[in-house]
C-alpha cells in the first residue's frame, strides 16, 4: 500500500489496484471562511483517472469541502464512487446527488466492506458525526483517523474488528477552541493534549507508524489568528513521538509513503519549519459587520427550527443567554425557550463576547454553533456549562437527532441507533467526561 498526502486530510491511498481519495480539499476558505490551507495541495488533474473511491470522513467543510467536490470535471463525478457513513439522515447523499455525484456506497458502522478480492474498508463511528476509515489489503491495514476523537475503548474495539494497524493517519494540532477567557492557559494545555492523544492512540492500536495530517491549516480571521501562537508543527509531533520511541513519518504535501518500508522524514520536516516560520506573515482577513436586525431574524428561524424538533421541556434547560457583540458596540439576551432575543442596557456581564458576523452565522445555518467552536471566534466569560448545553442541542439537530417523538421514533432512527448500540454507551461516556 503506498499513501500521498495531497493536503490537510487529503490523502490517496493506493491498495492492489484500489485508489481512494479522501476528505478532498483543494483551494479556498472553511468554517465560515476562518481556516486558509497552509501549503499549496499536490494536485495535478491527471491524477483524477486512476481515482476509484473518494471517501469522506464527515460533514465538516474542511473534510466535506463542497467547492472542491463541485469543480471536479464532470466525467469523473459520474464514475467514481463516494464512500459516506452510514447514519439516520439521506442529506449528505443528497447534496452529492445534488453536486452531480450519483454513484455513493454507505458504510455501515463496523463491518469490513469489500471493495476488490484483495482490498476491503471499514467504517467506525464517533460521536454525532466523526467516523475512522479502515483500509484493509492483504495483510495490511491503514487507519484514518483524522479528526474523530478516539479513545482507549474504541481503540480496542477497532483492533478487534481489523487485527495489527500498519499506519494510523490522525490530526497533530488544534482545531477549534471552547472559548476560554483565558486562552494562553488552555490553547497551550490543549496543543499538548493533542499531542499525547496521538500517543494514546499510537500505544492503544499497537500501530507499526503514525502520520500526522489533517492540521495543516492556519486560523485566517482578525478574531481568531490569536490561535496561530499556540499550534503544533510536524516537528513538534516528530520531537514528541521520537521521546516516546514511536515510530513517526512525516510528509510533506505531494511526498509518497510506502508501507512497511523505511522513510526518511527529515526533508519533509524542513519544509514544514519553513512554512510555520512564515506563520505570522500569511494573509488575515478583517471581520465583517452584520446589522442586529439580521442577527435577530436568523435567531427566531433557527429557534421555531429547534421548538418545532425538540420538546419544549427538554429547551427549557437552556437558560438565557447574554450576549456582548464586540463591533456593534451592544449587548443582546436570548431564549430559545421563549423565543425571545432583546438588546440590554444593564450592569448584567455578558455569558459570551463575539462579533456580529459569527454571530449571525451561528444561527443561520443548523451547524453554525459548532463553526463557532471550530473557528474559535468568541470567548466564554461566564456561565460555562449553559452555554454547552445549547452547543449540544444544536449538535443535535445538525444531525438531525431530532428529540421530538414524531420525529425520534423514525424505522431509520431505530435501525441507526440499533447499529451503534456497541460501543455508543462509551462515546457517550466519554463526550460527557470532556464536558466536566
Amino acid at each position: 500500500m503506498k499513501i500521498t498526502l495531497v493536503s490537510h486530510a487529503s490523502m490517496i491511498i493506493e491498495a492492489s489496484g484500489i485508489r481512494l481519495w479522501t476528505d478532498p480539499w483543494l483551494h479556498g476558505k472553511v468554517f465560515n471562511e476562518s481556516w486558509s490551507l497552509l501549503a499549496p495541495p499536490a494536485y495535478d488533474a491527471s491524477m483524477l483517472e486512476s481515482i476509484d473511491y473518494i471517501w469522506i470522513s464527515h460533514e465538516h467543510p474542511d473534510h466535506f469541502h463542497i467547492p472542491t467536490l463541485r469543480a471536479l470535471p464532470e466525467t469523473f463525478k459520474q464514475r467514481v464512487t463516494i464512500l459516506y457513513q452510514y447514519n439516520n439522515s439521506e442529506k449528505m447523499f443528497e447534496a452529492m446527488r445534488r453536486l452531480g455525484y450519483p454513484r455513493h456506497q454507505a458504510l455501515p458502522h463496523r463491518k469490513l466492506v469489500l471493495l476488490s478480492n484483495q482490498t476491503s474498508v471499514y467504517c467506525y463511528q464517533v460521536g454525532q458525526m466523526d467516523s475512522v476509515l479502515g483500509v484493509r489489503s492483504g495483510r495490511q491495514v491503514v487507519l484514518d483517523v483524522n479528526d474523530a476523537e478516539i479513545n482507549t475503548r474504541d481503540c480496542r474495539l477497532i483492533r478487534a474488528d481489523l487485527g495489527a494497524i500498519d499506519v494510523v493517519l490522525n490530526q497533530f494540532s488544534i482545531a477549534g477552541y471552547t472559548g476560554q477567557s483565558d486562552c494562553n492557559t488552555h490553547l497551550s494545555a490543549l496543543a499538548k493534549r493533542i499531542l499525547h492523544s496521538i500517543s494514546d492512540n499510537h500505544r492503544d492500536l499497537a500501530a507499526r507508524v503514525t502520520i500526522p495530517m489533517a492540521s495543516f491549516i492556519y486560523f485566517s480571521k482578525a478574531d481568531n489568528a490569536y490561535v496561530n501562537r499556540f499550534v503544533n508543527t510536524p516537528r513538534d509531533v516528530w520531537i514528541h513521538c521520537q521521546a516516546r520511541h514511536e515510530a513517526v513519518v512525516i510528509l510533506y504535501n505531494g511526498d509518497i509513503y510506502e508501507v512497511g518500508m523505511p522513510h526518511d522524514s527529515s526533508q519533509a520536516i524542513v519544509q514544514w519549519d519553513a512554512v510555520y516560520q512564515q506563520l505570522d506573515q500569511l494573509p488575515i482577513d478583517p471581520v465583517d459587520t452584520v446589522p442586529l436586525e439580521q442577527i435577530e431574524q436568523a435567531f427566531h428561524e433557527r429557534a421555531a427550527d429547534l421548538l418545532e424538533k425538540f420538546p419544549r421541556l427538554l429547551l427549557t434547560w437552556l437558560h438565557p443567554v447574554i450576549i456582548r457583540i464586540s463591533d456593534l458596540d451592544k449587548t443582546i439576551r436570548f431564549s430559545v425557550a421563549n423565543q425571545s432575543f432583546e438588546v440590554i442596557d444593564d450592569p448584567t456581564p455578558p455569558d459570551l463576547e463575539m462579533n456580529s458576523q459569527p454571530l449571525a452565522f451561528g444561527f443561520q445555518t443548523p451547524f453554525g454553533v459548532q463553526t463557532l467552536g471550530v473557528s474559535a471566534r468568541f470567548r466564554v466569560l461566564r456561565n460555562e456549562r449553559n452555554w454547552r448545553l445549547h452547543r449540544i442541542v444544536f449538535a443535535l439537530n445538525n444531525a438531525e437527532l431530532y428529540l421530538h417523538p414524531k420525529y425520534l421514533f423514525t424505522l431509520r432512527n431505530m435501525r441507526y441507533v440499533t447499529s451503534r448500540l456497541r460501543g455508543s454507551l462509551n462515546q457517550l461516556t466519554y463526550q460527557l467526561q470532556r464536558m466536566r
